[in-house]
């Protein structure tokens, strides 16, 4: 029964959920046929950030649920025929739920975007080539690893809260016995 407790409290496969955005959705499917283990984690692509917020501000973001987002810096154009922008899509993101980890990824690496991703929040940044399905797979992986550090760091900061308020409710019902019953402990 414990072992049960236990993996409910964990970051599984299951309760990740992989999105990819990018508006050439058939290079993410292309790099994920090619890899089988992520392809266990809920996965869904979206080729239009209005489509993937339509769906986003409607999921219930519990603790439970861990959130990783690959987001390229090559999105759709808007109704104006303007680029959609990749450090606004990241705020956006981290407006709605905050713990959403938010990887960038590109072609190019554009010291300017990598710099403001990361000050908004992005957790790293990818660069499309022939190792961005093992960078892909680590990313995951490190992430669940990380969400599930910090899940036993902090059961164990309520073990050690609950053992020392034992500890303190001991002592003081020892005081309070000796003195009210002081002849208990004289010999």
């Amino acid at each position: 029964m414990k072992i049960g407790i236990k993996m409910k409290r964990q970051v599984s496969k299951h309760n990740t959920h992989v999105i990819f955005i990018d508006n050439d959705d058939s290079y993410i499917r292309d790099v994920l046929a090619k890899f089988e283990e992520v392809n266990s984690y809920n996965i869904k692509i979206y080729s239009r950030s209005k489509d993937f917020f339509d769906d986003f501000v409607l999921i219930d973001h519990s603790r439970k649920e861990v959130f990783i987002i690959f987001l390229s810096t090559l999105l759709e154009s808007d109704e104006q025929n303007n680029p959609i922008e990749v450090l606004e899509v990241l705020k956006r993101i981290k407006e709605i739920n905050l713990n959403t980890e938010v990887i960038i990824y590109s072609d190019n690496d554009d010291i300017n975007i990598v710099s403001a991703a990361f000050h908004h929040g992005a957790y790293t940044f990818i660069k499309k080539n022939e190792n961005v399905i093992l960078r892909i797979e680590n990313n995951i992986k490190g992430i669940i690893s990380q969400k599930n550090f910090l899940i036993k760091k902090e059961s164990s900061k309520k073990f050690t809260l609950f053992f020392l308020l034992f500890i303190a409710g001991l002592i003081i019902s020892l005081l309070i016995f000796y003195m009210t019953f002081p002849e208990w402990f004289i010999s």
